[in-house]
């Protein structure tokens, strides 16, 4: 049985790891390891902007991270 762990993502936000926050942090995670063409052709895929504006929000925490180390 799977039990859900509370987090702190980057930006701050308490949650769990079973939340659609956590999901949303965790398929930018993965996108930002791949190629921007690759990347690009993925979200134009999506239909739900919602989706769309929350995985740009953590590409850009994402990135300002890798920067900074």
């Amino acid at each position: 049985m799977s039990i859900a762990k509370e987090i702190v993502l980057p930006d701050g936000t308490e949650t769990d790891t079973w939340s659609k926050e956590y999901m949303l942090y965790c398929e930018a995670l993965n996108l930002s390891k791949k190629p921007t063409d690759s990347r690009r052709q993925f979200v134009s895929q999506l239909k739900n902007k919602d989706r769309v504006d929350k995985i740009n929000y953590w590409l850009q925490i994402i990135w300002k991270e890798k920067a900074s180390l």
